[in-house]
């Protein structure tokens, strides 16, 4: 319940920033699908299952007025990880989810390309996050039983990282417009207090409106 205030409570004051703010502002919503993992530091990747998990918030991108552009967010995101292991024959299958408020700032480079026409845009980013734990899960499968466990105790509270990706808006008729992003969350801060090598991975696709 209190996750579901916090996150209203900021997109809320998001939006109301905005809508106050000159014409260089623009602001909407947006939503998508990542699939996650959690690696060490240094790979992009780990060899395991793919967790899927979403992403859903606010957006608020101030345009300087040249080429480049910055936007900021608040996001719920949902990472994690899914581990198979065998037992004596025995598949277990533990799955974690681990609940976020995320706030990116992102440095964008906006372009067009001669052939796509001038309602449509395209553009490349970078920048730093910073996720705050609302809650965490933990359940083991293994030979048709599933088993809560309980992991709050050696979750780290906060995560924070980079995130790369490139995107595509159209303009619309009405002024506002449609885009698509992808993106690569590489976490660089510790999840896991028993396991201190582990980060949070993560691919997505984000679809957004902007009014």
């Amino acid at each position: 319940m209190k996750k579901s205030i916090y996150l209203s409570t900021a997109l809320s004051l998001l939006l109301l920033t905005a809508m106050n703010l000159n014409a260089q502002l623009n602001y909407g919503l947006h939503a998508g699908l990542n699939v996650e993992t959690q690696a060490e530091l240094g790979l992009l990747w780990n060899n395991v299952v793919l967790y899927q998990g979403f992403t859903a918030g606010a957006m608020l991108e101030y345009e300087t007025g040249n080429s480049i552009s910055f936007q900021t967010e608040v996001n719920y995101k949902k990472k994690g990880e899914k581990v198979e292991s065998w037992v004596n024959e025995n598949k277990t299958v533990l799955r974690r989810e681990f609940n976020y408020i995320s706030i990116p700032l992102l440095v964008k480079y906006n372009f067009k390309a001669a052939d796509a026409g001038d309602n449509w845009k395209f553009s490349l980013f970078t920048g730093p996050y910073a996720g705050f734990l609302t809650s965490v899960h933990a359940k083991s499968h293994s030979e048709g039983n599933n088993t809560s466990v309980d992991i709050n105790d050696q979750a780290e509270k906060s995560d924070w990282g980079v995130i790369f990706g490139g995107g595509i808006s159209k303009k619309l008729s009405n002024g506002s417009s449609v885009n698509a992003d992808l993106r690569y969350d590489m976490g660089l801060s510790r999840v896991d207090k028993e396991n201190p090598d582990l980060r949070n991975k993560g691919v997505g696709i984000v679809i957004g409106y902007m009014f």
